[in-house]
């Protein structure tokens, strides 16, 4: 078996620094695929890094399988509601640039389309204490990135869930990027919606968002104990879809991991990818990093110095590819996908190999279906990585997976 993955778990935003530590809240920085200062350490790749002048998001299209949260007014907090202008996108489907763009062009087009959207944000958005708006239920979560509060808002309506950003962690334009990001992807049944509520405080940059009440997969995860086949598969189709629906608009989630898929049944049939915070445009600039965690994919861990990649697509597999294994066994494949880890080294050895003999230890109690499908999404080479979507090849077939640490009954 691999590095056990404690239990139990708890709520998003938490950091794994390696085999055998727990994946509950991170007293230290949010972070990626490895360790980071925060979401507001570093501007968005490809944005100028000059502060906009002030912003406004507006309100888009929620989609299908739009969240139980209701959010009040769709404004941001303080301000009239905006008519819905020509961005550029049909709201059904955010990000996609009107008319027929070549790929280079749409690219181009997402990133002036984020432009506008935080120069608006920044323009409109109000400073309020929470208290005057918001009376806090609980918290969901904390970190030294800030908060995840569950409020009720004073003027009634449903409880909203915030998530409260400190500034002297977090940038304007980070949060800036982070919120009109959410929005963007919101439209997608399997993306966390971000409601139309923004502002913020003296001390805290603030936005809310659905609420996720079971909490993330890591509620229901056990030390080397996967989940059931059912579950896995569920949780596998839904998060492909997601994450094609983000590479199709040419961003990189950069943060695909157990506490970012949140959870609204214990069963698994309703799942969402959360916390766009480290998305990026694809073809970014990303350096080393100085901790990675086990979803860091071995191209990304092997950089040095001033040595840079480009984010891509690929990345996302990997790290979606690990999640799965853990899904299927309660384990990680490895701390760490360099050569020096014992369980990446074998992996890799079987991979150069090229059969399915001598199967690794800690993949042997995983199906010939699953395994197939997680060497083509686990790929060395990250051209040769297939895509998320190829999962769906894969669901009706058997994987072989034993699991029994969800637990049933009451949602």
């Amino acid at each position: 078996m691999g590095p056990a993955i404690p239990g139990p778990l708890q709520l998003s935003h938490s950091h794994i620094p390696g085999p055998g530590s727990s994946l509950g809240m991170d007293p230290g920085p949010r972070t990626g695929m490895g360790t980071g200062t925060g979401p507001g350490a570093t501007q968005a790749p490809g944005i100028n890094a000059e502060p906009a002048a002030g912003i406004g998001p507006e309100t888009l299209s929620h989609g299908p399988g739009g969240g139980s949260c209701g959010a009040g007014s769709p404004q941001v907090w303080g301000r009239e509601p905006h008519k819905r202008p020509p961005w550029g996108w049909d709201p059904q489907s955010p990000m996609e640039p009107c008319g027929e763009e070549e790929e280079e062009e749409e690219e181009e087009d997402n990133e002036e389309i984020l432009e506008r959207l935080m120069a608006r944000l920044d323009r409109d958005l109000r400073q309020r204490e929470l208290e005057e708006g918001f009376t806090v239920l609980r918290e969901l979560g904390s970190g030294s990135y800030g908060s995840v509060l569950l409020t009720q808002p004073r003027d009634g309506g449903s409880p909203v869930v915030l998530k409260l950003l400190r500034k002297e962690r977090t940038a304007r334009r980070a949060f800036l990027w982070e919120y009109c990001v959410s929005q963007c992807v919101s439209a997608h049944a399997a993306c966390l919606r971000a409601l139309p509520i923004a502002f913020e405080t003296s001390t805290h940059f603030a936005f809310g968002q659905e609420l996720a009440p079971v909490g993330d997969l890591c509620e229901l995860l056990r030390p080397g104990q996967g989940l059931p086949e059912a579950q896995v598969k569920l949780c596998a189709a839904q998060l492909a879809a997601a994450l094609d629906f983000l590479h199709g608009r040419a961003l990189v989630h950069g943060d695909v991991k157990l506490d970012n898929v949140l959870l609204f049944d214990r069963q698994c049939r309703r799942v969402k990818l959360a916390d766009f915070g480290l998305t990026r445009l694809q073809g970014s600039p990303m350096g080393p990093i100085p901790s990675p965690l086990p979803y860091a994919p071995p191209e990304l861990c092997s950089l040095r110095g001033s040595q840079t990649l480009e984010l891509d697509p690929s990345l996302d597999v990997w790290a979606f590819a690990v999640l799965l294994f853990c899904l299927c066994t309660g384990c990680f494949p490895w701390a760490v996908a360099t050569e020096t880890d014992p369980g990446y080294e074998e992996f890799r050895a079987w991979q150069h190999r090229g059969d399915a003999g001598a199967v690794p230890a800690a993949w042997g109690e995983i199906g010939a279906a699953a395994l197939g499908m997680l060497r083509r999404l686990l790929s060395l080479d990250p051209d040769r990585r297939s895509p998320a979507m190829e999962v769906h090849k894969y669901l009706e077939l058997p994987w072989g997976v034993q699991g029994g640490g969800a637990e049933s009954g009451a949602e």
